[in-house]
């Protein structure tokens, strides 16, 4: 997640308080900038974790353990979510309007101009996702800042912004080094991820994993 928000934002990552390998993320060479399109090849479960990370609470639903056979309308299926080849896409897209209207019609991209698209008038920038060519609603990220929109669309200033503090949130050296322990993990409690000393259910120990 951080390294595509430094692609969206056309910065390098300088300095790591996470998995990201800063010395990789701080130069043209090995991360270049302002490229028409961007490959990253992970395990498929990683999309979850992306997903989770960035509150797009769609997917979200509290387990149940004993619902026999699942209910065939819930949003939770892995075999939908992350199947084998599973492809997580983030597009950015110009329009002339800052506030198009929604179109649900199935439109195939065949030139440049077509549907009266010009790059030069298309200032107005827009995040879409697709998951396995699926759109995901982005209406439910952190901040509301994308509400309202049936397309999938959101302005890519507004994503930018509800993603500001992901970083503080996630607490990525105290969840993955501090010694805790979750008391009855199967309780019903909805954790989140996030790991810290007012987590409902955490013990935490004195002293680190890594010491």
């Amino acid at each position: 997640m951080q390294e595509l928000l430094a692609r969206l934002t056309n910065q390098y990552i300088t300095s790591s308080n996470s998995s990201v390998n800063s010395s990789l993320t701080d130069n043209p060479n090995d991360f270049p900038l302002n490229r028409p399109f961007y490959a990253d090849f992970t395990h498929d479960d990683i999309i979850i974790s992306v997903l989770a990370a960035m509150s797009v609470d769609y997917f979200h639903e509290h387990p149940n353990l004993t619902d026999f056979p699942p209910d065939p309308e819930r949003h939770w299926r892995m075999s939908r979510i992350t199947p084998f080849g599973a492809k997580l896409v983030t597009e950015v897209i110009g329009c002339t309007n800052p506030d198009p209207n929604p179109v649900h019609d199935k439109r195939v991209y065949y030139y440049p101009s077509q549907y009266g698209y010009e790059e030069s008038k298309a200032t107005n920038k827009f995040i879409r996702m697709r998951l396995n060519n699926g759109i995901v609603p982005l209406d439910s990220i952190r901040g509301g800042k994308c509400e309202g929109r049936s397309d999938g669309l959101c302005k890519l200033d507004d994503f930018v912004a509800s993603q500001a503090d992901a970083e503080k949130l996630a607490n990525y050296d105290y969840a993955c080094f501090t010694n805790y322990t979750l008391v009855e993990p199967l309780n019903g409690n909805d954790y989140d991820g996030r790991i810290d000393e007012d987590t409902p259910g955490v013990v935490v120990h004195p002293g680190r994993l890594d010491e």
